[in-house]
C-alpha cells in the first residue's frame, strides 16, 4: 500500500468514528487531558496534514505554523467536513515520496527552531505515527463518552500486523 493511501485510510477511520459522536461528546473535555477534547485532537491532526500538503508546493513542511482554537475543533460538522476535505486533497496529491523536503519544527522553548532535511515519504510515515498516536487518545476519550471505536482504531499498523500474525 502506498503511503498516501495509508494516510487517507486513517482519515477515513476518523470520519467513521466522528460520525458516531454528537456535539456534546465531541466537545467534552477532562482535566486529566489538559482540557483537550476530541475536537482539539482532530484539529491538531488536520493541521499536520495541511502543513504537509502546503509543503509539497514550497518544499518546506512547517509543522508549527498551524491554527489553534478553530471552529473545526468546536463544531462537529465542520470537523467532519475538514477531515473529508483534507483526505481528498491528500488522495489527489502528486508527490514523489523519494524527493527531499525541508522540515521546520520547534524542539525547545529556547533557541531557534530546527530545520532538517527529510523526504516526503518519511514525512508521510511520520503522519501515520502521529495520527495513530492522537487517534489512541481520541479512542480513550470516546470510550469515556460511551462511544467505542472500531477494533484497531488508534493502534499502530505494526501492532495490528503482529496481532494478526499471532492469531492465525
Amino acid at each position: 500500500m502506498n503511503l498516501l493511501r495509508a494516510n487517507c485510510e486513517l482519515l477515513q477511520q476518523g470520519i467513521q468514528l466522528l460520525s458516531r459522536h454528537d456535539e456534546r461528546t465531541f466537545n467534552a473535555t477532562d482535566p486529566a487531558s489538559y482540557g483537550s477534547g476530541i475536537g482539539a485532537h482532530f484539529r491538531h491532526v488536520l493541521d499536520h496534514y495541511r502543513s504537509f500538503l502546503e509543503g509539497i508546493a514550497v518544499g518546506l513542511i512547517d509543522y508549527d505554523n498551524r491554527e489553534r482554537d478553530t471552529l473545526e475543533e468546536r463544531e462537529l460538522a465542520v470537523a467532519l467536513e475538514s477531515l473529508a476535505e483534507v483526505s481528498g486533497r491528500l488522495e489527489a496529491a502528486e508527490v514523489d515520496v523519494e524527493s527531499t523536503v525541508r522540515v521546520k519544527v520547534c524542539a525547545s522553548t529556547e533557541g531557534e527552531d530546527l530545520h532538517s532535511v527529510s523526504s516526503f515519504g518519511r514525512e508521510l510515515q511520520f503522519l501515520v505515527s502521529h495520527t495513530v498516536h492522537h487517534f489512541a487518545l481520541i479512542a480513550i476519550a470516546s470510550r469515556m463518552q460511551g462511544i467505542f471505536p472500531e477494533e484497531g482504531f488508534g493502534v499502530a499498523p505494526s501492532t495490528l500486523k503482529f496481532l494478526n500474525s499471532v492469531q492465525r
